[in-house]
Parts: structure tokens; C-alpha cells; sequence
């Protein structure tokens, strides 16, 4: 059976969640390794011993535009893989036991009943590789920039809510909150407050852009955009306490899904990150190929801009949907991928019926745009935005083909490469668009997405009731409420549909039987520190 995911809790879950944990044991993996085919499990072998020493080649499917964390989304499927390489993380998600795992942070935690609060304790004696310390000072500082609307960070979505930020001693700070959130750590970690870059750096006007300067496994040796960016261990991760075997690492751009899977069939490649079906059974026919994967809802979306014309129109964003057959999508284009029937996903402790997508039916959708262009004159034109990648461009191309099926609709798509799209979606400059919003839990995912003004809301969507019931969870330790709370939610999206699912999403590194170690944290991030090869 497929395999599911329970949300992040630090106190104990219930039975019924503990049961839904253990059902994700069973997942549909036929990978060659019984330890790599759980939701982002290392795969290294009991018997052997990892070794230092080798490079690794790891190709990833799009550029980023940055490696400063005050830019960074987190986003596996973007700069999130970068950051950790390049700065660590105070913490990381473990995408198997879906808890909290502290790296560079000790604890994080709230210390007042009204969850107002909060104390982040770091780990003593750390440096960036600068050779300054990582301390409760640095921290801050990252913090407070991206608390600055200048400097456009995405996680100011998080961090307009600190009131105060207080370094208590040199490994502590104390965060206060306008508003009480129960949850914020994992917030925290799902975003780019999680990447620290060196206090020195920042102070210094570092062009952080270019050269990262973090704490993190490696550190930058040369960035070729659009080509690869090649790294170095740092001995000193994690205080020297815990070793990074790999002596460097390469990360290659790789947007067609075909040459990943060709480049790993002839060893041009260790691992290549995807998350189609028909790449993962190309991937794993080499001899010795495992998996890591981790489920994740949501995933792949269209994402619309309910503050645009067409799309600020719900009978637009309905018609849209229906006229698109999410089947031969995933069948065809997607090369197997099953179809999303949801806003929620079954199987997840938080999903409900009430949350069905519209099914396919053109008619339907060509009364819808008759009622708008009757109403508002036609035809109903739009751009969608199509990343570089060629599977990107696949879906566009069958999208407007689909829509050629209606009267009075125009649409056309833009190629644009990676930073070029993420920029303009950041910035609310575009109609449709291919996104994604990967996540393991409704707080911070569900929140981020669908809360007005969340700084994460990229469709722009606005529903004061879907405000009061994310509020109402965010402040709550109660699984019952939160439950309730998210599937009353997810039952409006599939009223408003202010984005537009359409693929149930597994994302995947395929990693060749010399490359040993490979485990996943959050939505798909490679913990390259814990990876190693074989003599």
C-alpha cells in the first residue's frame, strides 16, 4: 500500500496517529534495500561501515538564483538541498519518524503556557567555516534580516511575528511573538531561518549570493550556474563531532528528466533526484540502485493568482480544472504518476471526503466560461509560466491542449528558467503557474498556503473563515481540534480551489549501490552529510 505520513507532534500521538505511523512502514518500494524503502531512510547496510574519502555526483533538476538564507525557501525541490550542504540546519524534519531531529540547535522549545514564548539552545563550541563562531549572536542576525520587507525574504512569513529576538547567553535566545503559535519549531525548520550564515560575513557585506559562507557539511569551491556547483567537506561540522565522509561533492543541474536517468544508468551519476514513477522503475533496473523517498502533500500544484483576472474569478479557476484530465496527465505526460482526487491526501490523519477535486467534464467547464464571458466579455486569456525543465514544458503543452477543447479561451505559456519563474511568483507577477507546496504537516503547510497574507500564500488567497480555523490550530497542542480544524479547511479549499493539485507526490533520490547512506529530511532534502562510497 502506498505510504503515508502522520504530522509532527512533540508530545505523544494518539493510538490511532501511532497506527497510521506504522502503516507507513508498508510502502510501495521495490527497491533492492528493505531499509531504503521507508519514507526517507538511510539505506546503508547494517554490516557496513561507512568510509571516508570519494566524490559524489548528485544531479538535482533546476537552478537556484541564491545560497544567502535570507532569500531561501527551503524547498527541496529548490535551494533547499543547497542550504544544507551548504549551511547545515538548526534542525532537520526526519521524513521517516516524522520528528524533529536537532543539528546545530539543542533544543527549541516554548517556555510559557501561552506559547508566546519561545528559547532556541544551540549546540557550544561550533564555527562557520570563516573560523567565527556560530553562536546565539549570528543567529540573530540572520533573523533580523529577514525580518527587513527590503530584503524580500520568504520567511518573513514567520519571522513578522517575533516582537522581540534576545540573546540570553552565547547559545541561547529568547523569541516573543505577537502571536501565539504552538508550533513554531517546525515553522522554523521549514524555512530559510533554519540556514545560518556567518555573523562576520553578514556584517561584512559578503556577497552571500554567490559564496555561502555557513556551518554547514561543505563549503562552496565553485559555482558554475546552469552547470554544477562543486563543494568540499568541512571537517569541522558539527564541532568535528560528526564526520563527513565524502571528500567532495558535486552538484549537477540536470532539467531533462531522460539524461538523469541516462547519466545514472552509465555512472555519470551516483543519485538523481525525481519524483516520476516511470524514472524511479528506470532508475533502480541498475544493479544496486535504492531509493529514499518521502510522501508529501500537496506536492505539485498549479499555483493561480486569485488576485488577477482571470483567476480572481472561482468560476474561471472551476472551468479551468474540469476541462483538464488529470488521468492521462499522470498516465501519459506524468509517465505513471497517479492522479490527485483531493485537496487532502487519503490515508493522512487530517484527510476528508468533502475535499474532492472537480471531476473531468468539459461540458462543464464550457458553461462555466460562458457564464463569465457573458458577464465580463471574452475571450478568457491567461500565461502560464513553465520552468525549463522539458517535463515542465510537457505539462504546459498538453494544459493549453486541453484547453483548446473550450470556446472563448486563449491561453499560452512562457519558458523561463528557474530563478526567473520562483522571482516572479514571490512577487505575485504572473496569472498560472507550475509550483509546488510539499509539505508533511498542515502547520506550518497548510497555514503557509492558505492563510491570507501568509508570506507563503502564493496564490493569494483570501477566506476569513479558513483564517479563524488555521489560527484556531496553530495555537493548539490538541490533535482532535487540529484534525477538525484541517479537514474543515481542506474542504473549502475544494470549494475556492485557490490552487490547483493534480498529482499525488512522492518525492525520490534514486541512489546507486556505491553511494551508500542516502536519507531524506522535510520534503526531500538529501542529508549529504551521512552520505558515503564505496571502496
Amino acid at each position: 500500500m502506498r505510504g503515508i505520513f502522520v504530522g509532527r507532534r512533540r508530545k505523544a500521538i494518539g493510538g490511532l496517529l501511532a497506527l497510521l505511523l506504522l502503516a507507513a512502514a508498508c510502502g510501495d518500494s521495490k527497491s533492492s534495500s528493505d531499509s531504503g524503502s521507508g519514507s526517507g531512510a538511510s539505506t546503508t547496510a547494517a554490516n557496513l561501515t561507512p568510509v571516508s574519502g570519494g566524490t559524489a555526483t548528485v544531479q538535482l533538476f533546476s537552478e537556484i538564483a541564491t545560497l544567502d538564507p535570507v532569500k531561501a525557501t527551503g524547498s527541496g525541490g529548490s535551494d533547499g538541498q543547497r542550504m544544507f550542504a551548504v549551511y547545515g540546519g538548526l534542525m532537520v524534519l526526519d521524513a521517516k519518524t516524522q520528528k524533529l531531529q536537532f543539528l546545530q540547535a539543542d533544543s527549541f522549545k516554548s517556555t510559557t503556557p501561552d506559547f508566546k514564548t519561545w528559547v532556541l539552545t544551540l549546540k557550544p563550541g561550533l564555527k562557520f567555516t570563516d573560523g567565527t563562531p556560530f553562536d546565539a549572536e549570528a543567529v540573530k542576525a540572520n533573523w533580523v534580516r529577514t525580518q527587513d520587507a527590503a530584503n524580500g525574504s520568504p520567511s518573513r512569513g514567520v519571522s513578522a511575528f517575533f516582537s522581540a529576538i534576545n540573546v540570553t547567553s552565547p547559545t541561547t535566545l529568547e523569541i516573543t511573538l505577537l502571536q501565539a503559535n504552538a508550533h513554531l519549531d517546525n515553522a522554523v525548520e521549514r524555512v530559510g531561518l533554519n540556514y545560518i550564515a556567518s555573523k562576520k560575513a553578514i556584517d561584512d557585506k559578503v556577497n552571500l549570493t554567490q559564496t555561502g559562507i555557513g556551518a554547514g557539511p561543505f563549503k562552496v569551491d565553485e559555482w558554475i550556474r546552469d552547470s554544477k556547483m562543486t563543494l568540499s567537506k568541512n571537517p569541522d561540522w558539527l564541532g568535528g563531532k560528526s564526520p563527513v565522509y565524502l571528500d567532495k561533492l558535486i552538484l549537477q543541474v540536470q532539467g531533462n528528466e531522460q539524461q538523469r536517468i541516462d547519466s545514472f544508468g552509465t555512472g555519470a551519476a551516483d543519485a538523481f533526484y525525481t519524483s516520476v514513477p516511470g524514472s524511479v522503475q528506470a532508475g533502480l533496473k541498475n544493479a544496486g540502485a535504492y531509493e529514499a523517498k518521502v510522501d508529501v502533500t500537496t506536492g505539485q500544484t498549479f499555483v493561480m493568482n486569485n488576485t488577477k483576472a482571470p483567476f480572481d474569478d472561482v468560476r474561471v479557476r472551476t472551468a479551468i480544472i474540469k476541462a483538464i484530465n488529470r488521468d492521462i496527465m499522470g498516465k501519459d505526460i506524468l509517465n505513471g504518476s497517479v492522479p490527485a482526487e483531493y485537496f487532502s491526501v487519503p490515508g493522512t490523519p487530517w484527510h476528508s471526503e468533502g475535499s474532492k477535486l472537480p471531476a473531468y467534464d468539459v461540458p462543464g467547464a464550457q458553461k462555466l466560461i460562458d457564464e463569465y464571458v457573458a458577464e465580463k466579455g471574452g475571450p478568457v486569456t491567461f500565461t502560464m509560466l513553465a520552468f525549463q525543465q522539458t517535463l515542465d514544458q510537457d505539462r504546459a503543452k498538453f494544459i493549453v491542449s486541453q484547453l483548446g477543447q473550450l470556446k472563448n479561451v486563449k491561453v499560452d505559456f512562457v519558458v523561463n528558467d528557474s530563478p526567473t519563474n520562483i522571482g516572479k511568483v514571490l512577487k505575485g507577477d504572473f496569472q498560472w503557474s507550475s509550483w509546488g507546496f510539499p509539505t508533511l504537516d498542515p502547520e506550518p503547510g497548510l497555514y503557509n498556503q492558505a492563510k491570507t497574507k501568509s508570506g507563503f500564500n502564493y496564490s493569494n488567497y483570501s477566506n476569513p473563515e479558513v483564517d479563524k480555523l488555521l489560527d484556531a490550530a496553530r495555537v493548539s497542542t490538541d490533535d482532535t481540534l487540529r484534525n477538525t480544524n484541517y479537514k474543515k479547511v481542506f474542504d473549502q479549499l475544494a470549494k475556492d480551489l485557490p490552487y490547483f493539485p493534480y498529482v499525488v507526490t512522492t518525492n525520490r533520490f534514486i541512489c546507486s549501490g556505491k553511494l551508500q547512506g542516502c536519507a531524506l529530511y522535510e520534503d526531500g532534502i538529501l542529508r549529504f552529510d551521512l552520505l558515503w562510497k564505496k571502496a
